[in-house]
C-alpha cells in the first residue's frame, strides 16, 4: 500500500508539471501575425546590421496575459492543494540541503540542454506550499532563478519574466553583492532584446534600485537605448546608450549603435570617433578579457567594417583599406572586409592593389556571399588593365555559371516547401545539396551556389526560432496528455476517475496519424503542382486532403464541451480532466499559430529568393555589359597596333611575328597557309607571278 501511495502523490505532481508549464505557450494565447515583407536588420544582439546607417525596428508588443497568475503557479498549487485534501500531500517542511541538492541537479540539466526535466524539477520546489518559508535563502533564490531561466530557454517567456521579476524583488535581494538578482536582471535584458518587446523588459527592471552595481545600471540603460531607438528618439537612445559604462557587456553594443545613430543623421565625423573606440585594437589588451563577452568580437569587426565605410563614402580610400585590413583572419567578416576593400583600391584606381585582396579572397576557398560580386569585378579589374582576353573570358564565366544559379533560384521560389527547406539549411550551415527541393529540377550543385549566395532576411530567423519552439512545445504536450492518460488509468484502480484516454482509441495518436497523412497528401499536391500535372489528377487528392481536415476538426466541439464540464473542479480527477481538455484546446491553438508562422516563414524565404534573382539579374547585365566593353577594348587596342605600324612606330615583319589577321585594312583578306600554293593568292597587296 506505501508503494501506491508513493505514486499517487508524484505522478500527479509530474502531470500538473508538464502541462500547467505548457499552457502558457504564447503563441497559443496570443496568436499574432508575423511580418511578411523583408525588413532591414536589427542591430545586436539579436542580429547586427552590416552597414550604416542603421535601420531602427520597431519595438513589438508584449504578449498580452491571459491569467491572473502569469507563473501559471496556481495550476500547481490546485494538485498541492487537492492531494493535501486527500491525505497524500507532505506536511514537512523544505530541508535546506535537500533544496541545495536539487537545485545543483536542475543546473545541471540545463547546462546540459535539458530544460524540459529542469522546469519539471524546479516548479515542484518552487510551487510548494512551503517554499515561501526557503525563498530568501540563496537555495531558494537560485532555485528561482533557475526556473526563470529555463522557462526562457524553452521560449515560454512570460512565465519566466514573472519568476526572474520575483528574483528581483525578494527581501534581501541586492545583499552580499545580490549574485542571483543581478543574474536576473540580465536574463531580463536578454529576453527583452530577444523579443524585441522592450517596454515590456523596461517594465520588468522597474524594480532594479538606484544603488543597484553600474554594470547593472547599464542592462538597464542600454535597454533604455534600444526601446528609444525603436521609438524613433534618436537623442533619447544617444543619451540612453551614453549611460552604459565600460564595465557593462553591452558597451560595446551601446557605443557601435550610437556611431550608426550619429551616421545616420551625417554626423561623420562623430560616428567614426564611437566606431573608432569599438574597433580600437589595443582595447582587446585592456578592458574586453575583463568586462566583455562573446559578442564584443563580433561587434567590434562591425565597428571596423563601419569605419571602412564611412572612409569610403568620404573618398579616404586609403584610411578605408585601413579599417577593412584590422578585420582579423578567424573572423566571420573576413570575406566582407577583402571583397569591399578590393572595391576601395578599384575606385581609386589602385588596380594591382584590388586584384591582390581579391586574391586573397579566393584563397579562403570558401564559400560566401559576396562571390558572385567578387566575380563580376574581377573581370572588370581585367578591363581596367586592357586585358580584354582575360576579361572576356572571366564574363563568359560568370554567365554560364550564374544564369543557371538565377534560374534555378526561380524555380525555387515556386516551391514552398523547398524554399524553406533551402534556407533552413543555409541559416544551419548544413550541407544545402540534400535539401529537398520538391520537383523544383534542381541540381545539388545549384543548390549550394543559391544557398551560398542568398541573403536571409533577419526575420526570416526569428519566425524560423518561433516555429522550432513552437513545434518543441507541441511535441511535450502530446507527451503531457499522454501522461495524464496513465495517471487517470491509475487513479481508476482505485475508483478514482476513469480515463479520459482510452486505450483502444488514443485521440492523440489518431491526430498524429491524420497529421501525418494530410502532410503526405500536400506533398504529393505539390509534386504534381510542380510536373504540371493535368488538374483531373489533381482534384482527387484535393479531394481527400479535404476529408482528412474534416476529421481532424470533428472534436473540436467536444473538446470545448470537455473543457466547460471540467471547469471549476477541485478534487485531483478535475483536475486531470480539466488539464486534458485544456491539452486538447491548446492543439488546436497550436495548429492554426503553426499555420500563421509558417506562412510567414515562406512569404520571407521568398522574398530572400526574389531579391537573389533580382541581384543576379543586375550582375548578369553588368557581365553582359562588360563582355561588348571588351570587344569595344579589344577593336581600339587593334586600331591603336595598326596606327602604329603605319605610323612606323612598329616595323613592317610585325605582320608577320604577330597575328597576320589582325592587322589587315577592310579592304584586305587574309587566307591562313594550308602547305599549298595557289596562283591567285595574295599576300598583302601584292599578287604572286
Amino acid at each position: 500500500m506505501t508503494r501506491r501511495t508513493s505514486k499517487l502523490v508524484h505522478a500527479p505532481v509530474a502531470a500538473a508539471i508538464a502541462v500547467a508549464l505548457l499552457s502558457p505557450l504564447v503563441f497559443a494565447q496570443q496568436p499574432t501575425t508575423p511580418p511578411t515583407t523583408a525588413s532591414e536588420p536589427a542591430p545586436p544582439t539579436s542580429e547586427r546590421p552590416s552597414a550604416p546607417p542603421a535601420a531602427s525596428t520597431a519595438a513589438s508588443p508584449a504578449p498580452a496575459s491571459t491569467s491572473t497568475d502569469p507563473t501559471r503557479g496556481d495550476r500547481m498549487r490546485a494538485y498541492h492543494d487537492a492531494m493535501a485534501n486527500r491525505k497524500l500531500a507532505s506536511a514537512e517542511p523544505i530541508r535546506t540541503e535537500v533544496l541545495a541538492e536539487k537545485v545543483a541537479d536542475a543546473e545541471t540539466l540545463i547546462s546540459t540542454g535539458r530544460d524540459g526535466e529542469a522546469i519539471a524539477k524546479l516548479t515542484e520546489i518552487v510551487e510548494h506550499p512551503k517554499f515561501d518559508l526557503v525563498a530568501d535563502r540563496q537555495e531558494g533564490r537560485a532555485a528561482l532563478y533557475l526556473l526563470g531561466h529555463a522557462l526562457a530557454n524553452a521560449g515560454i517567456t512570460e512565465s519566466a519574466r514573472a519568476y526572474l521579476r520575483r528574483v528581483i524583488a525578494q527581501k534581501g535581494a541586492w545583499n552580499d553583492h545580490g549574485p542571483y538578482a543581478r543574474r536576473a536582471v540580465r536574463r531580463l535584458a536578454e529576453i527583452a532584446l530577444e523579443t524585441r518587446a522592450y517596454q515590456a523588459g523596461l517594465k520588468d527592471l522597474e524594480g532594479v534600485p538606484s544603488s543597484a552595481p553600474l554594470e547593472v545600471r547599464g542592462e538597464v540603460a542600454y535597454v533604455t537605448g534600444r526601446a528609444k531607438e525603436a521609438a524613433g528618439d534618436t537623442e533619447g537612445a544617444l543619451l540612453a546608450y551614453a549611460q552604459v559604462s565600460q564595465t557593462s557587456r553591452f558597451w560595446s553594443q551601446a557605443t557601435y549603435l550610437s556611431g550608426l545613430l550619429e551616421v545616420e543623421r551625417g554626423r561623420m565625423k562623430e560616428g567614426e570617433n564611437l566606431f573608432c573606440k569599438v574597433a580600437d585594437p589595443k582595447r582587446q589588451d585592456r578592458t574586453t578579457p575583463v568586462f566583455a563577452d562573446e559578442r564584443f568580437f563580433a561587434v567590434r569587426d562591425l565597428a571596423r567594417l563601419a569605419l571602412g565605410r564611412v572612409a569610403h563614402e568620404q573618398y579616404r580610400f586609403d584610411d578605408a583599406r585601413y579599417y577593412y585590413y584590422l578585420v582579423p583572419r578567424d573572423s566571420d567578416r573576413l570575406a566582407e572586409a577583402l571583397y569591399e576593400a578590393a572595391t576601395t583600391r578599384y575606385e581609386k584606381k589602385d588596380y594591382q592593389g584590388a586584384r591582390e585582396l581579391l586574391d586573397e579572397l579566393k584563397g579562403l576557398k570558401a564559400h560566401h556571399r559576396y562571390e558572385d560580386e567578387a566575380h563580376v569585378l574581377d573581370a572588370y579589374i581585367d578591363l581596367a588593365l586592357c586585358h580584354f582576353p582575360e576579361a572576356d573570358a572571366k564574363l563568359n564565366a560568370f554567365l554560364k555559371s550564374y544564369e543557371p544559379v538565377r534560374d534555378a533560384s526561380r524555380r525555387l521560389g515556386q516551391s514552398d516547401r523547398g524554399t524553406r527547406a533551402l534556407l533552413a539549411a543555409a541559416r544551419a550551415g548544413a550541407d544545402a545539396g540534400s535539401a529537398d527541393a520538391s520537383g523544383a529540377a534542381v541540381t545539388p550543385e545549384q543548390l549550394r551556389a543559391v544557398a551560398a549566395l542568398v541573403r536571409v532576411d533577419p526575420a526570416y530567423g526569428e519566425i524560423s526560432r518561433k516555429r522550432a519552439v513552437l513545434d518543441r512545445e507541441a511535441s511535450g504536450l502530446r507527451a503531457a496528455l499522454g501522461t495524464i492518460g496513465d495517471m487517470q488509468r491509475s487513479l481508476a484502480t482505485t475508483g478514482g476517475v476513469r480515463p479520459a484516454i482510452e486505450e483502444a482509441g488514443d485521440p492523440i495518436e489518431k491526430e498524429r496519424d491524420v497529421r501525418a497523412a494530410i502532410d503526405g497528401v500536400r506533398r504529393q499536391i505539390d509534386d504534381l503542382e510542380q510536373a504540371h500535372a493535368p488538374p483531373d489528377k489533381i482534384a482527387p487528392l484535393r479531394k481527400d486532403l479535404a476529408d482528412l481536415e474534416a476529421r481532424l476538426g470533428t472534436n473540436s466541439a467536444a473538446v470545448a464541451e470537455a473543457a466547460s464540464q471540467a471547469a471549476g473542479g477541485k478534487d485531483l480527477p478535475d483536475l486531470l480532466r480539466a488539464d486534458t481538455a485544456q491539452g486538447n484546446a491548446l492543439r488546436q491553438k497550436l495548429e492554426g499559430v503553426r499555420g500563421e508562422l509558417v506562412t510567414a516563414e515562406t512569404a520571407l524565404a521568398k522574398d530572400s529568393l526574389r531579391r537573389l534573382d533580382l541581384r543576379l539579374s543586375r550582375l548578369l547585365r553588368r557581365a553582359r555589359l562588360g563582355r561588348i566593353e571588351s570587344v569595344l577594348g579589344k577593336k581600339r587596342a587593334l586600331e591603336v597596333e595598326i596606327e602604329a605600324i603605319s605610323a612606323g612606330y612598329l616595323p613592317n615583319d610585325a605582320l608577320d611575328s604577330l597575328d597576320a589577321a589582325r592587322y589587315l585594312r577592310d579592304n584586305e583578306e587574309y587566307w591562313p597557309f594550308e602547305g599549298d600554293d595557289w596562283p591567285d593568292e595574295f599576300v598583302g597587296s601584292e599578287g604572286l607571278r
